[in-house]
């Protein structure tokens, strides 16, 4: 798991640990010795729930980008096939190809200059290339049914992980399970406070152990957001194009 770090990340960050150490220098010292039980179970119930949730989030990026990927190579493919249908018989496939190529370097520059967040809004876009692709001229030779095929099946595969985006993309957590853990950290926070004494030993730790706590919840943020990532993916659509394009001209 390899989260893209940025400024704004590294400055909320840095207001996470300024907040969290001044919250425990600023809070009364309860020193409630008899809330150590309690501090710690529910400690323990919170790190149990985020590293669930942690996990679950981190697969649900692998399983994103891994579906992105299968997209991008299969987009290649579907360019490299039509191609070669196009060199194999220029005189009843070139004009396709031209159409081909022009309809998939929409579909690609639709994501310039946009976050991931517009992946729904390429609908139309690839839609065009698409159903471009079943009004190939007939095909006459063994070679080029055969090559008709891989076009269809690829075709069908950039559909199928397409639709594993939109999933994907669409199944963040609820509004409602947010709540939940905003209510359990608060519960975390206040009872980590409780056993802070007048020290300053006792005060840091207080900081340490709301910063880490704070920090997971942001982490959690982070993975389910996809904010730190959103650029980087729209441009790896972009940057597929510039391969397409090297192609085209070799």
């Amino acid at each position: 798991m390899n989260i893209s770090g940025s400024r704004t990340t590294f400055a909320r960050i840095a207001m996470i640990i300024m907040a969290s150490f001044a919250l425990a220098f600023v809070v009364p010292a309860l020193a409630d010795t008899s809330a150590m039980t309690l501090s710690i179970t529910f400690s323990g119930v919170f790190a149990a729930i985020l590293v669930t949730l942690l996990l679950q989030a981190a697969n649900r990026r692998k399983q994103l980008f891994d579906a992105m990927r299968t997209e991008l190579n299969k987009l290649r493919r579907l360019y490299h096939i039509s191609k070669n249908l196009s060199v194999a018989a220029p005189e009843r496939y070139r004009s396709w190809f031209t159409d081909v190529h022009g309809y998939l370097q929409a579909y690609l520059m639709h994501f310039s200059g946009k976050d991931f967040s517009a992946y729904d809004s390429s609908n139309a876009a690839f839609r065009k290339l698409s159903y471009h692709i079943y009004t190939i001229p007939s095909v006459e030779s063994r070679k080029e049914a055969a090559l008709f095929e891989d076009l269809l099946r690829t075709t069908a595969t950039i559909a199928e992980s397409r639709q594993q985006i939109q999933e994907l993309w669409a199944h963040r957590m609820s509004s409602y399970l947010w709540m939940i853990l905003a209510s359990l950290a608060a519960g975390y926070v206040f009872t980590a406070l409780l056993v802070v004494d007048d020290t300053l030993i006792s005060r840091l730790a207080g900081g340490v152990v709301v910063f880490a706590g704070v920090l997971a919840l942001d982490l959690l943020w982070q993975l389910d957001a996809m904010s730190s990532d959103r650029d980087i993916m729209a441009k790896r659509y972009v940057e597929n194009l510039g391969k397409l394009e090297l192609g085209h001209r070799d």
